[in-house]
């Protein structure tokens, strides 16, 4: 159906604007028509529209919502873009494109540092958005799933914030945490592990480690976790993979171990986003991981004040004829 019959559009017509309270029903009705109904959005809006930082924009055309953008300063100097969507019935036209621009240009005026945002390899809109501003893709992952293993846990036990030091030292020697960009995964968003976001993780008990007092750090490997305030299915708890870290010859084993401290965690399933590399996918496989989509984790990032090859365009717009 179309939603404007007869009237033909210019950019003028569009307003991006503060998301406010009274848009939600609008956009509701917009995430309802993404990812067959499971779209994250209405889990987030509160949040969102309480934002400290204000970084929650929808666009409007003539008055009707019609996409929604979402800008979420990490910390001082990180930045994540998330949110992006476009009614259905206004895709193709352009207005996505803006969307994201307009997210720029607001971090561009507001922050510094850097400024992140995963996307489907799928999408090739958004991959093509993000060359036209200057952002570099700087890793992939594939989403990676399995059931529990109700067997004794036989290498992790859960490290203190005592252990901060040497899970520091862990990391700042491993190469495998530089591919994955210093960083953690939750739900498609990626965080610096920071030391203020690892002292949380160790105080909160996500924290695991394979004990070997004749390793470096006394460490064989390390395994980060997600908490469950996110997950979709309660009911279900899986336990989601932040971060996993062993030399090759150990993945397998500490990636099955995984599946044992799940069981014993009472969650019903495992996930994880791994890096896009044969050794980890073989060692993942070994362990019973199973791929659980066709679509990988494209991870994205730019200088904020990078301005080389990053113009960020608001004016653009061909003519809309419905």
């Amino acid at each position: 159906m179309q939603p404007f019959p007869d009237q033909t559009f210019t950019r003028a017509d569009l307003i991006i604007r503060p998301a406010q309270p009274s848009d939600r029903v609008a956009l509701e009705a917009i995430s309802a028509q993404i990812w067959e109904g499971n779209d994250y959005l209405p889990r987030v809006l509160d949040a969102w529209l309480n934002d400290p930082y204000d970084g929650f924009f929808v666009a409007t055309l003539r008055d009707r919502v019609i996409g929604v953008s979402k800008v979420t300063r990490l910390d001082e100097e990180e930045w994540w873009l998330e949110g992006l969507r476009v009614d259905p019935a206004f895709q193709g036209y352009g207005f996505g494109r803006i969307l994201h621009h307009f997210a720029v240009n607001h971090v561009r005026q507001h922050g510094r540092g850097v400024v992140r945002f995963a996307t489907s390899s799928e999408n090739g809109a958004v991959q093509r958005m993000a060359r036209e501003t200057g952002f570099t893709r700087v890793a992939v992952y594939v989403p990676l799933g399995t059931d529990v293993l109700d067997e004794p846990v036989a290498h992790l036990s859960p490290l203190t914030p005592a252990d901060a030091p040497r899970v520091r030292a862990w990391l700042d020697r491993s190469a495998h945490f530089v591919a994955c960009q210093r960083s953690l995964e939750w739900d498609w968003s990626f965080y610096f592990l920071t030391d203020a976001r690892l002292a949380e993780r160790l105080a909160g008990g996500l924290v695991y480690g394979w004990a070997d007092p004749g390793s470096p750090e006394g460490l064989r490997g390390l395994l980060i976790v997600n908490s469950t305030e996110r997950d979709r299915w309660p009911g279900q708890p899986a336990l989601k993979i932040a971060y996993c870290d062993a030399a090759p010859a150990d993945l397998a084993a500490l990636a099955r171990d995984a599946r044992r401290l799940a069981a014993q965690l009472d969650r019903v399933y495992v996930r994880i986003k791994v890096l896009d590399q044969p050794d980890a996918q073989a060692a993942f496989q070994a362990a019973g991981y199973l791929c659980e989509s066709d679509h990988w984790v494209y991870l994205y990032a730019r200088e904020v004040q990078l301005t080389a090859h990053a113009d960020v365009q608001l004016d653009e717009l061909p003519p809309l004829s419905r």
